[in-house]
């Protein structure tokens, strides 16, 4: 497991919200977001030089300059949340339980879950207008019956970090490291977007 240290707010700061639902129940627990400290910057390379000026008696030669194509933000984030889903499996196979199947259903309603956080400006397990619990009534809908659970986190560590800094806070929490290690879920999606101050990240889960 790949430890990532991370600055968090205090205790104080901390609100509660639930990540575990089974049959006709939820856990409530304690749902740390750090406190976003700096805004991250884009990062973008200076176009490629142009032709090298001919050889002369009083000119220099210049090297040609080759700027190497870059990974797409949506590649990169796409990585990320496969990252995450291979770092779940890996915590799974430590303690001996089957490792989650990446599901493409999950993979949406995870995908949905912090699209809806970032464009209507919150973050929770619930809907910010109706207290509704958005992931619970979305797997529902999906045909996910029995058991389900979400954690979701946010940092200002960029991916493919950002999976690790979340992974590593989920599993010294028990409700959170539960819905990851729990037997009953067998499968998981993820996913991450930027609000403009914090990479979010969601893990949703379901099983029989």
């Amino acid at each position: 497991m790949v430890v990532v240290t991370s600055t968090f707010t205090p205790a104080s700061a901390l609100t509660p919200f639930p990540t575990e639902f089974g049959p006709g129940t939820a856990t409530a627990t304690l749902e740390l977001v750090p406190s976003p400290t700096a805004s991250l910057e884009a990062l973008s390379l200076a176009g490629a030089a142009g032709p090298a000026p001919a050889a002369t008696a009083t000119s220099t030669v210049l090297p040609t300059i080759t700027v190497l194509p870059t990974v797409s933000p949506e590649a990169e984030v796409a990585a990320a949340e496969q990252y995450t889903i291979d770092l779940i499996n890996a915590q799974r196979a430590a303690v001996g339980v089957p490792p989650l199947a990446r599901d493409e259903t999950l993979m949406s309603i995870a995908r949905a879950r912090v699209a809806d956080m970032v464009a209507r400006g919150y973050t929770g397990h619930t809907d910010p207008v109706t207290g509704e619990y958005l992931a619970r009534a979305m797997m529902r809908a999906a045909g996910y019956t029995n058991w389900y659970g979400e954690n979701w986190y946010g940092t200002i560590t960029a991916p493919p970090a950002t999976a690790e800094v979340a992974m590593t806070w989920f599993m010294t929490d028990p409700p959170h490291a539960n819905n990851i290690l729990s037997p009953h879920h067998t499968a998981v999606g993820v996913g991450i977007a930027f609000n403009g101050q914090w990479w979010l990240l969601v893990q949703d889960f379901a099983g029989e």
